[in-house]
Formats: C-alpha cells, structure tokens, sequence
C-alpha cells in the first residue's frame, strides 16, 4: 500500500513501512531542526512545513512495536544554545508525536551537539536497537562538535545507531553531517527538495526497521605461551632465579615447587621481605602487550606460606597475586595481590580475608566453593591480567567464573611472569606447590 501527498504542488509517495517480525526489537527518536533557518522555502513553501508534512506520515506508518519520540532544537529561544526539548518522550503514539510537530515554530540556534548527547541519553536504557534519525537544514552554531558527539554515544556499548538527512544543505554543512552519521555508525541522506525528502526518509524507515548488522566478532586471543608441565625438565624457555634443584622438579604434568625460606645470605638487611624467593620460575621471554596469565595451583598451607602468579622485574617492583597464609590472623587463609616490596605487612596489598581495611570476601561463594579460614588442600586457578600499567588478580574454583581480588598499578614494564612459593621465617616445614596448565593469552577487550 502506498499513500500519496501533496507536498509543494508535486505529488509524492512514502510506501508504507509494513510490518516486521523484528520490529517490536527497535527504537528510534527522531531529532528535528527547529532553528530558524528551517523559515527557508524550497519552491513555494517553507522547509519546516515540508519536513512536517513528511514525517507526519512516516509516523502514522510505524511498524508495530517499534517504540518512537521526537526531539526539536531550536524552536522556542532566539539565541538559547541550551534550546533542546523532547517534545513527545520515547514510546508516544503516532497522535501525540503529529501534534508534538505542527506545534514547531523555528526560531533559534542549531545546538546539533547537546541535541545528539540529550538523544544518547535518552536511549542509553534501552536494551534492544536504537536509531537517532536527525533532520537538519545546517550545521552546528553553538561551538560544539557534533563528530565527537555521535562517536562518544555509539563508543558506549549500547545498540545505537545515528542517520542523518541533510535537507537542502551547502557543502561545508553537508561535511559536518556526513561526519555524524559516519561517526554513529549509520548513514547520511541528501535531499534539495521535497521530492528528495521524501526518498531520503523512505530510505531511513528501511534501515530503522532493518535489524542491526551484528557487531564484528571479537579476535580470538592469541595463545602467547603455555606449559603442560608435561616433560622432566622446564628447560630453557625459564629462568630459575635462587635456584635450588632439591626443591623444584616436574611430576605428573605438575612443576613442583617448595615454599623455602629465603636464607640470610639473600636477605636485604635482615628483612626477610625484602628478598627473592628460593625457585622463582620466570619465562625467559614475557609478552611486551597486555595479556591474561592464568594457572591451576594446589598447596597445603603452613603459618607464613605465599604462593601464585608473579610479574616479577626485581625484588622491590613486582605483582604477585596467591593464597597467603598469615599467623599474625591465626593461620587464616587469604588471597592477595599485592605489590612492591612490602611482603610482611602488605600496605599496598588487597587481601581476600575478614580483616580490617581488606577487601572481605571470607564467607562468600567463589563459584561453588566458599574462601575458609584454613588453609586448604584444594586447587584454585589463578588468574593475573596486565592492561597498560594496571594488573588485574582473579580467583576461581574451576576455571570458569572469576572472582575479582583487586587491582594495583605497576609503571615499569620490563618484567617477566612467572610462578613461585615462599615460605617466611614463622615455619619450618616446607610445603610442595603444585602449578598445572599454565597459560599466557593476549588480553582483548
């Protein structure tokens, strides 16, 4: 079925939009140049009158389900950049939208940027496909930029698309406009004349309609480096730092390797902080990127043990994220990331525990399994993610869901990943560590 108008003495047709299955999925909010050059007549009558007179008809033939609304900037103050009004909220009926229009009286500015960041907004709660179509006789008068506005909107994650209908524009303003629909991810109509609009809205109601092209899937993350484990020797992919080959081997697709305490001769000043652990196993080569370390580790826990995932650049600058037993909170069994060179007191560290001033999650669920007060003979995987400066610990007990420890901020980016196990002055008994299926991804996003 088609509907014919009288537009400016010319016959023109709008074919009607139909019905589809997908249509109760979409949005759109029309925004509507109300500035006063929209005064300016094609042929015998004003541009405003024409645009009325178009869209009216366009939305008396909404597909059912679709939810619409109307903008219009411009129509109420001469120089108020501030002059953006939603004249009929998202979900009006056709009525209230048609009166919504021949209520339009053009007057003021083309505030084209807080016109597409208010429309944003409005649709930022919407969960199904979104359109912002703007109708526009020019471009942006209030110093903004209406580029970078269309590309903030669409860069958020929501399902939005920007069209834009230049109506009976000049080139530098058709510039401007193509960049708002290119930087929305949708397209730019052109129309000189009543004629043209009519074509150019038909064409806006197909993509309006139209489903959204499905976002381009994300690369696969690149397998930088993994260990099975699964030989008698690690071989000269790692470094061992403080070696100690009594107390490091491969078993059973395992590296096993003993929480030691740090000998005097290795001590800085006595403190046994600032040291490097016995058997630290370091990649000889870590990804200079962002990346997504991750290990399956399994310890019984003696008073003083810590051990896990290291991003290791020396004794004083590194990331370690692992189960940490403390005596001083009687033997409790806590998870930490912590940073620096502070192993004793861990000031910049965050701990999994029910101690003050620490991130608690004792008690709570990290999948089917809950964080105990013991120490524990269960295997956990571990997870250490580097985006830029920022070094993200994860938890998990099987793999699969994630529990987020905290995160630290580490400038230098020389360093390595690795795995170890540390034993303090508190315990004399040492505790074999047992890592499996380690794995070193690409980090996307």
């Amino acid at each position: 079925m088609k509907r014919n108008l009288l537009v400016g003495g010319a016959i023109l047709s709008l074919g009607c939009w139909g019905a589809p299955a997908h249509a109760s999925n979409s949005s759109v909010l029309f925004v509507l140049d109300g500035s006063g050059s929209m005064w300016g007549k094609i042929g015998e009558k004003a541009k405003i009158d024409i645009a009325k007179t178009v869209m009216t008809d366009m939305v008396a033939k909404l597909p059912v389900g679709i939810r619409a609304g109307l903008m219009v900037y411009g129509h109420n103050q001469k120089d108020d950049c501030n002059d953006i009004e939603a004249v009929a909220p998202m979900g009006s009926d056709a009525s209230t939208i048609t009166k919504a229009l021949n209520e339009i009286n053009p007057k003021g500015k083309t505030p084209l940027t807080g016109a597409i960041k208010l429309a944003a907004a409005q649709l930022r709660q919407v969960e199904d496909a979104a359109s912002v179509v703007v109708v526009s006789d020019g471009k942006e008068t209030c110093e903004g930029d209406p580029c970078a506005a269309a590309r903030e909107a669409t860069d958020t994650g929501v399902n939005l698309r920007i069209h834009v209908v230049g109506f009976d524009v000049a080139k530098e303003e058709t510039d401007q406009l193509n960049c708002i629909a290119k930087e929305g991810k949708g397209n730019y109509y052109a129309a000189a004349n009543a004629e043209q609009l009519v074509i150019a809205m038909t064409e806006v109601q197909k993509e309006v309609a139209a489903p959204p092209p499905p976002p381009p899937p994300k690369p696969a993350a690149e397998v930088l480096f993994e260990d099975q484990f699964n030989r008698s020797e690690l071989g000269e992919m790692w470094q061992i730092i403080n070696p100690d080959p009594n107390r490091l081997t491969l078993a059973d697709d395992k590296l096993l390797i003993a929480a030691s305490k740090v000998p005097d001769t290795v001590r800085k000043g006595g403190d046994f902080s600032l040291a490097t652990p016995i058997n630290l196993a370091l990649l000889q080569k870590s990804p200079t990127g962002d990346f997504v370390a991750t290990v399956k580790m399994t310890m019984v826990g003696a008073e003083g043990m810590r051990a896990g995932l290291f991003y290791w650049i020396d004794d004083q600058n590194f990331v370690f994220v692992g189960p940490w037993v403390r005596g001083e909170y009687a033997g409790q069994f806590s998870y930490a990331i912590a940073v620096g060179n502070r192993w004793r007191r861990p000031t910049f560290s965050k701990l999994v525990s029910n101690s003050k001033d620490e991130i608690t999650l004792k008690g709570e669920q990290v999948g089917k399994r809950s964080i105990k007060d013991e120490a524990s003979a269960e295997a956990w995987y571990l997870q250490l993610e580097r985006s830029g400066v920022k070094f993200t610990a994860k938890i998990s007990a099987d793999g699969v869901e994630w529990k987020e420890i905290g995160t630290h901020i580490l400038i230098p980016k020389t360093g390595r990943i690795g795995l170890g196990a540390y034993q303090d002055w508190r315990s004399g008994n040492e505790q074999p560590v047992e890592f499996e299926n380690f794995v070193v991804k690409s980090l996307t996003k």
